[in-house]
């Protein structure tokens, strides 16, 4: 099976010039994890919630974004009208950062033509959620490992109907 029959084709994307506080609210708004940043057609990089509890850690490490992303307390403090604290204030400095400055700049890619056993060898290697797709250098789809375990799934299941019955 190929990654063309697998991916996403409508990939949610950003601008370099993205705010990390548009980035939470797509993250929060559309249920992803991550999505590509991009110039046109061109891949500039990829920014997951990794990227964004890196860059959170930094600017409020009191707050120790170190396993479940509490994206909803961030957007909270963003929309708080309640007097300005120190907290809040570094809340809003980050989150005018540029997703640029903290994407992963180099992410690992797949060709669509691409088998699925490849793109699951790649994931597991490079410990990724998710593998933007790129055809003839531009970005075409997005593959996630809930995408391969699906077309694993549907294979096995397919495989066994088709399986002969004993008698």
């Amino acid at each position: 099976m190929k990654v063309k029959e697998i991916m996403t084709k409508e990939v949610i994307t950003f601008k370099p010039d993205d705010t990390l506080h548009r980035a939470l609210m797509v993250f929060t708004k559309r249920g992803i994890s991550g999505a590509p940043v991009v110039d046109g057609e061109k891949l500039l990089g990829l920014v997951t919630e990794l990227d964004i509890i890196k860059v959170l850690d930094i600017y409020m490490p009191r707050i120790h974004f170190t396993s479940v992303p509490h994206f909803f307390l961030v957007l909270a403090g963003l929309k708080s009208k309640s007097k300005t604290t120190e907290l809040k204030k570094k809340i809003i400095a980050a989150s005018k950062l540029r997703v640029d400055s903290f994407m992963t700049k180099q992410p690992v890619i797949i060709d669509k033509n691409a088998d699925i056993m490849e793109a699951a060898r790649l994931i597991d290697t490079y410990k990724v959620n998710r593998i933007p797709v790129m055809e003839e250098g531009k970005l075409v789809g997005i593959l996630t490992r809930n995408d391969i375990i699906k077309a694993v799934a549907r294979l096995d299941l397919d495989l066994i109907k088709m399986k002969p019955k004993c008698k």
